[in-house]
């Protein structure tokens, strides 16, 4: 069977060639000349808005009532006992170890 001839065209290396040649180089945006008097002028509306939007924030947050906050104070002091407790423990046995392997006497 004879190989049928595919038109120039439609060649993909042709077409990659038509297409770079088409192809424009790509134009930056015009960049926006700063008006520092006006950036300046601007800033403490801008600190304002931040303080107001932030004491915004905090009027929606649902804050623990004193009953609440003991118990997540319990809870918190607890864990940090119990986990000091456990790594002081893995601590000394490692040192243990260590100097079991090592035959060093301290």
């Amino acid at each position: 069977m004879a190989k049928k001839k595919v038109p120039f065209k439609y060649k993909p290396k042709a077409i990659m060639e038509r297409a770079a040649k088409d192809r424009k180089a790509p134009v930056a945006p015009p960049r926006k000349k700063v008006d520092w008097k006006q950036l300046i002028k601007s800033i403490p509306k801008k600190i304002a808005k931040f303080f107001k939007d932030v004491v915004h924030e905090l009027k929606r947050v649902t804050w623990p009532n004193r009953k609440a906050l003991l118990t997540y104070t319990v809870v918190v002091f607890v864990a940090l006992a119990f986990f000091s407790v456990i790594i002081g423990l893995f601590d000394f046995l490692f040192l243990q170890l260590i100097t079991l392997l090592a035959g060093i006497k301290i």
